[in-house]
């Protein structure tokens, strides 16, 4: 839903504070990908490889994790593989898909280009230390708080669409550059509205001042996870000493776009 659609909330200052805490870390995950994007180093091999990470991702996180969501609770074997089967029409699942496809379209091109380098291929479906160190804190996260863990989650997820805004911005007409490209522009244009909607839907949260200071804890703490996940699954672009610097909140933080998510600031 685009924000004209969307009645003009008040964002309350406990929502203005979170954003802005979460800012600089999204920016220090946006520096990965400008940094790797202009590097001299940057190869074929090299984007094959954030690639497949990446394609690992939408399978596993997107796919997979809605198939986990749906089939929750059931433990009668017929009702359960009804609800696999009703997942193949699920409108997330098939976002989702689409999301896998274009990456995996980005993959192939870049295995071809990089030709023999590439043999063998960085494979799809492998899963990386860093990823999995993020995985197991949301899944702790959730498990210990509940509500406020599921929030966090959500609110981190994608890390406000910045590997999207940096593989947009390639401009390369043909190959792999283009094919990153419309990969990150698919995403970005299914994704954008959708988590600017999730948290501005924070607007309206009940929530206790408790409660907003221990969903900035648990966001603040994903976002520096996702620092050391992205920046690995880029082949570490950024040095282990700028990482804990972003990690601190370095960086200027990124800014948010209120009017969007159709939220107000007086």
């Amino acid at each position: 839903m685009s924000s004209r659609a969307r009645s003009l909330r008040t964002a309350p200052p406990p929502l203005q504070r979170l954003i802005a805490a979460n800012g600089r870390l999204w920016s220090g995950e946006a520096e990965v990908f400008t940094v790797y994007f202009a590097s001299p180093n940057r190869n074929a091999l090299r984007d094959a490889a954030w690639l497949a990470r990446q394609c690992f991702k939408e399978m596993s996180d997107g796919i997979v994790g809605r198939l986990g969501q749906l089939t929750a609770g059931e433990s009668d074997f017929a009702r359960t593989a009804a609800r696999a089967a009703d997942a193949l029409t699920d409108a997330v699942v098939r976002v989702e898909l689409k999301h896998y496809v274009a990456f995996a379209i980005a993959h192939r091109i870049s295995v071809d280009e990089a030709g023999d380098a590439a043999s063998p291929s960085p494979r799809i479906g492998a899963d990386w230390p860093e990823n999995v160190e993020l995985q197991t804190l949301r899944a702790r996260h959730r498990r210990e708080h509940g509500e406020i863990g599921e929030r966090a989650a959500a609110f981190t997820e994608g890390g406000y669409c910045t590997l999207y805004r940096a593989g947009m911005a390639l401009t390369g007409t043909d190959g792999r550059d283009a094919a990153i490209a419309a990969a990150c522009a698919q995403v970005y244009e299914d994704e954008l509205d959708h988590m600017l909607g999730g948290i501005a839907g924070l607007a309206d949260a009940s929530l206790r001042a408790d409660e907003w200071t221990l969903l900035e804890q648990l966001t603040v703490a994903q976002g520096r996870c996702r620092i050391r996940m992205r920046n690995a699954q880029f082949g570490h672009p950024l040095t282990p000493a700028r990482v804990r610097e972003l990690e601190a909140g370095a960086a200027e933080p990124l800014p948010f776009d209120y009017a969007r998510a159709g939220l107000t600031l007086v």
